[in-house]
């Protein structure tokens, strides 16, 4: 080697390796300072792209780790409420069922209608307030949701959920159904009972004391005094009489006419006779009745019935079992004369007075003495020997006699009144005629027929199947018509029967329309029967409906069914159709509408159970992808490490390497500095 002063190649390569010693020892520190094998770009250009691609890759994997499981949360949240949705819709299902049975009545199927829509309500409810981050869930606005489960662009997983609300949740019902038209052979009918003018008619008799005529003829004259006093009593209708001394005739009428306004009495001057009138019995009474030629006995007895108008008199006379009579007495009874005997008795006497031919019947008592005369029209008792039979002298009555005869249709009604057929108003005045009423009556709406027959009856008939409802609107009004308030039903005017769905099923004459209803229910026909507003037949079934007259040939019309109309081809065949509803339209108030139901929740349990199929299958794949994820993260890191984690041993031992040769390249630089001044050693 040439010995140079200008050139110091040597310690020019020292310097190099010095320099690259120290390059490779920082590199060390770096690595092992920063934990990584590539820092930068000129590390390994390949492995930092490398390094890169698997850091987006783990990272993106943690966050789509966490995206499957937020939406793995959120099936799970929707699920839960759909759980509960679902409990609510058999709850219904189960009232539906409840309201279908025969058993139950409108209050019945009202109280459960009741719960049906609280619940409705309650489900409408839960769709709207089940949310996961604000986000609301099952109202129909989380549909077709995207879910990013992987590190790199459209990695997702879509699913959403439609709105299970009363008015979301959809179901729908086959529907055959047939409507019938008036029931003509249905019938209802209201008699009354009969109308009739009470007539009262009124006979007179007069009671007559004849002058003269012994202890029972009166003591009053035609001119002076008579031995009244005023000390003496007399009653009529146990009212007193005031008397005075020595009172005239024509007084004594009027003192008894005061005491007793009933009774008319007068004093007949011509024949010295006092005579008393009045319109029902009269009784004298009082110590000194005889003062005025009156018997104490009652003048009038009535006994028996007076259906024929006729009066039944008694008179009754006292006296003993036997009595002071002679042969030569002179005794009349209703002008005729009774044979007397010596020393008759009353019982003889009784029987002579009967068999007189005065149709009269006498009787004697023989423990009271008393002696009785019946007879169905007055009974005169006259001769002059009257008195000795214990009978007053002249005796009668005075009878109120009502007759009943029937109202005529063109009587008046007598009294204004007002009533409610099928609550429409029918009034009348007090002098509008039965035929009158009878025509208002006939005008109502549902009434085929108001007669007045031959028995003074009113009678209403309806119309095609219509009940007969009657109200008073003013007192007792009905009564007017002899009719009284209450509900006649229409029923079958014969037996008959149809043929639903291949099954005869039979009705009674007499059956009403629920009755009719009942029994196309309890035959095993398919069809449920209801009874519209109108009074019409409806049929009901969630199959095809065919119905037939019955044996009898009559049921179809009889019902106000036609086969011609159930589904114009006259076959009498129906066919049913699907009908769209949802749950908030649904209705538990009658059979027919509970059948519907039944049905249509059928369809909503399945859209719910749908959907939560869907979600389960979506949280099994959230849960699938998660497990994936961390697999791949898990390699992906591995790789990511391998690739720009720093090897620790690797490199401290780099590092303990380039310090050394950093040591002795800075040694050997001090050496190498001085070869040049070697050629000074030369130059001296």
């Amino acid at each position: 080697m040439a010995l140079s002063v200008n050139t110091n190649v040597t310690s020019q390569t020292v310097q190099k390796n010095l320099n690259k010693a120290g390059d490779s020892l920082s590199t060390s520190m770096t690595r092992l300072s920063s934990g990584l094998k590539i820092n930068s770009a000129k590390d390994d250009a390949a492995g930092m792209q490398i390094a890169n691609r698997l850091t987006s890759q783990t990272k993106g994997m943690t966050v789509a780790i966490a995206n499957a499981n937020n939406g793995s949360s959120i099936a799970q949240t929707a699920e839960g409420a759909m759980q509960e949705s679902t409990n609510i819709l058999q709850r219904l299902r189960e009232l539906a069922l409840q309201s279908a049975n025969g058993d139950k009545s409108d209050a019945d199927r009202a109280s459960l209608q009741q719960e049906f829509t609280a619940k409705t309500g309650e489900l409408t409810r839960i769709a709207q307030t089940t949310t996961f981050g604000g986000r609301n869930l099952l109202d129909g606005s989380f549909t077709n949701q995207s879910f990013q489960i992987g590190a790199d662009a459209n990695q997702t997983i879509s699913f959403g959920m439609t709105d299970i609300s009363a008015t979301g949740l959809k179901g729908s019902y086959s529907e055959a159904s047939v409507n019938g038209a008036a029931m003509t052979n249905l019938s209802a009918s209201s008699v009354g009972s009969a109308l009739s003018t009470a007539t009262t008619t009124t006979t007179t008799r007069t009671v007559t004391s004849a002058v003269g005529t012994g202890a029972q003829v009166t003591k009053l004259q035609t001119a002076g005094t008579s031995d009244i006093l005023e000390t003496d009593k007399i009653t009529v209708n146990g009212k007193a009489v005031a008397l005075t001394d020595g009172m005239k005739g024509e007084a004594l009428a009027a003192a008894i006419t005061k005491a007793d306004s009933t009774v008319q009495a007068s004093w007949s001057e011509t024949d010295g006779k006092l005579t008393l009138t009045s319109s029902s019995a009269i009784t004298m009474g009082g110590a000194n009745i005889d003062k005025a030629g009156l018997s104490a006995t009652p003048i009038l007895t009535t006994t028996g019935a007076v259906a024929t108008g006729a009066a039944v008199n008694t008179l009754k006379a006292t006296g003993g079992g036997a009595s002071v009579m002679a042969s030569t007495d002179d005794i009349t009874v209703n002008g005729k004369k009774i044979t007397v005997s010596n020393g008759m008795t009353g019982a003889a006497l009784a029987t002579s007075i009967s068999n007189a031919g005065a149709n009269v019947v006498a009787t004697f008592d023989e423990g009271t003495g008393v002696m009785s005369l019946t007879s169905p029209a007055a009974i005169v008792v006259g001769g002059a020997d009257a008195a000795k039979s214990g009978l007053t002298a002249t005796s009668a009555n005075t009878t109120a006699n009502t007759t009943t005869t029937p109202k005529a249709a063109g009587s008046a009604m007598g009294t204004a009144g007002e009533i409610a057929i099928n609550g429409k108003s029918v009034s009348w005045t007090k002098t509008n005629t039965v035929s009158q009423v009878i025509d208002k009556m006939s005008a109502i709406e549902g009434i085929k027929s108001a007669t007045f027959n031959s028995e003074g009856r009113v009678e209403l008939t309806s119309t095609d199947g219509n009940d007969i409802k009657l109200t008073n609107t003013a007192g007792g009004s009905l009564a007017q018509l002899g009719l009284s308030a209450g509900t006649s039903q229409a029923k079958l005017i014969a037996d008959t029967s149809i043929e639903l769905n291949g099954v005869e099923v039979k009705f009674k004459k007499g059956d009403s329309a629920d009755s009719i209803v009942s029994s196309i229910n309890s035959a095993s026909t398919g069809v449920t029967a209801s009874k519209n507003t109108d009074g019409t037949l409806k049929l009901f079934s969630n199959k095809d409906i065919t119905v037939k007259d019955g044996a009898a040939g009559t049921g179809l019309e009889a019902l106000g069914l036609t086969a011609a109309s159930q589904a114009g081809t006259g076959t009498g065949k129906t066919t049913a159709t699907t009908v769209e509803t949802t749950v908030a339209d649904l209705s538990i108030l009658s059979a027919a509408d509970s059948q519907r139901t039944v049905q249509a929740l059928a369809d909503a349990i399945q859209q719910i159970d749908t959907q939560r199929s869907a979600l389960g299958a979506v949280q099994n794949r959230f849960t699938s992808t998660v497990a994936n994820l961390q697999s791949i993260s898990e390699n992906s890191t591995a790789a990511l490490g391998r690739v720009q984690d720093t090897d620790f041993a690797s490199e401290a031992a780099e590092l303990t390497k380039q310090q050394t040769l950093q040591q002795a390249s800075t040694a050997i630089l001090s050496q190498a500095n001085q070869l040049p001044s070697a050629v000074m050693k030369l130059l001296q």
